[in-house]
């Protein structure tokens, strides 16, 4: 190391790039904030490549095959985290690297990276992510330090696909390691990806080529703990919107209403600390309160009606004849609803049953009646029968007129009272009616909202974590070592 300069890209011609193996093992998912879009990630690196300043004969140094030197006395890999959102974008911990008789560099320094990620709050709670983690060269590119994918396991392929625009890239569909991940408590990772792009910059930079290598990873959020803690209640909440109209049309109806309101406000303002401030869209539990809060509004300013309706009375308002036939008549048989008795006032104020009553009454008149009806009937003068009951015409008269008062007053109030019983089967009827209206729309809305979600509707299983195949970090090669047959993979 006495005449090694690490500032100097190792390679015996300045004109070649130094091949370079990049790969990562995810450890842990840190965390997800939807607010900031920012992914928290813990990675192992891996960077393979070959230093010929660093190569020797074993037989001259007493067998040595393998060296452990601090990264920072060496020739190391610029790669940086491109999307970095927080921190240092490059690697912070500078481990031992594993360098090898052949000249051949093994380093696997662990860091942990935020980088930004693009949240698409659609269908949250019921989400899928996808975040992309773009690594490359900052002082390098594609002539220098070409940098390529390294597979996790011997088995998987890098394929070259294309693009709709038709640019070439190398897929490895098992991007990362996941032999060492910790699972997550919020999300599923259904899938995890790598892709090599060489990208040209002719307006800059003429012909030279730079690389990067994207890691995508495909996240499903798990949903128990929203599931449980706002959409339960949130449904529940919409249920007792629907039992308002089951109260009796009392000014508790809007008590109960107003109450429901407040609640489902109280939701609102939790929510909105957990999804993330934009314009965009709506998310899907965004959705369904603005939907709860308009019924429970519409609760409200029905109840009112109903209960207006109930309170009215005959001498105020009459009541129309289409709607007694609606309401009184049509409405009930079909709402499972006890139909009023047929009790219809007639013009003199007297009921159908009481006219059907004294038509068929048997019980003989008191004399004073009978005495009145031939006097109607035969027309007898007044005076005659004054003399036959020894009063003056005149009390008599009065006597008549004072109890036709008393009758007609009393036939009015209860063709009043019959009108206010009306009005309040009315709105016992209106209640029904939008019981069951609400009640439906209340079905509807929620399957129609929720089913808006693709991840209804997948069922692909998360990637399983596999069982280790090489040791997180150490000499990995240690065993072809021993064979004698070690070369440079290259």
């Amino acid at each position: 190391m006495y005449y090694y300069n690490k500032n100097v890209r190792p390679v015996k011609n300045t004109s070649e790039p130094l091949k370079v193996k990049f790969g990562a093992s995810l450890i842990r998912i840190i965390d997800v904030d939807e607010v900031n879009q920012v992914l928290t990630t813990n990675l192992w690196m891996e960077m393979h490549w070959y230093d010929y300043k660093l190569s020797w004969d074993p037989v001259k140094f007493n067998n040595i095959k393998k060296l452990h030197i601090p990264a920072d006395q060496i020739w190391i890999p610029d790669i940086l985290l491109y999307n970095n959102a927080d921190g240092e974008p490059h690697i912070s911990i500078m481990s031992d690297a594993i360098v090898y008789y052949t000249g051949m560099v093994v380093w696997k320094p662990p860091s942990i990276y935020k980088s930004f990620c693009q949240i698409n709050i659609e269908y949250f709670p019921y989400d899928e992510q996808s975040c992309r983690m773009k690594f490359g060269g900052w002082s390098y590119n594609g002539f220098l330090m070409d940098i390529s994918q390294l597979p996790s396991r011997p088995e998987d392929l890098i394929e070259t696909l294309q693009y709709e625009d038709g640019r070439e890239y190398q897929f490895l569909k098992q991007g990362m390691d996941l032999s060492f991940f910790y699972p997550s408590l919020e999300w599923d990772v259904m899938a995890l990806t790598s892709k090599r792009h060489e990208q040209l910059y002719p307006g800059c930079c003429g012909q030279d080529m730079y690389i990067d290598i994207t890691f995508e990873v495909s996240l499903r959020r798990k949903t128990l703990f929203y599931t449980v803690n706002l959409v339960i209640p949130c449904m529940l909440i919409a249920i007792l919107t629907t039992f308002v109209f089951y109260i009796p049309a009392i000014e508790h109806k809007c008590t109960f209403s107003i109450s429901i309101l407040v609640t489902l406000t109280v939701f609102y303002l939790v929510l909105i600390e957990l999804i993330p401030p934009t314009s965009l869209v709506i998310p899907l539990i965004g959705k369904y309160l603005l939907f709860t809060m308009f019924l429970v509004t519409a609760s409200i300013l029905l109840s009112v009606v109903t209960i207006n309706v109930y309170r009215r009375d005959g001498t105020s308002h009459p009541m129309p004849s289409w709607m007694h036939h609606v309401f009184l008549k049509t409405l009930p048989k079909y709402l499972c609803i006890k139909p009023p008795e047929d009790d219809s006032i007639s013009d003199d104020g007297s009921t159908i049953s009481e006219i059907q009553v004294s038509a068929t009454n048997s019980r003989r008149a008191s004399p004073y009646f009978l005495s009145v009806a031939s006097m109607v009937d035969t027309e007898m003068r007044l005076s005659q029968l004054a003399q036959l009951r020894g009063m003056h015409p005149d009390v008599i008269r009065r006597m008549i007129d004072n109890v036709a008062f008393i009758s007609d007053h009393f036939r009015a109030l209860k063709k009043q009272s019959k009108i206010s019983e009306d009005w309040s089967y009315v709105a016992m009827v209106m209640d029904r009616c939008l019981l069951i209206i609400f009640a439906i729309l209340n079905l509807v809305g929620t399957i129609l909202i929720f089913v808006q979600s693709p991840s209804w509707y997948d069922e692909r299983q998360p990637l399983q974590v596999l069982p280790p195949s090489k040791p997180l970090s150490g000499d990995t090669y240690e065993y072809i070592l021993k064979t004698g047959n070690f070369t440079a993979p290259w």
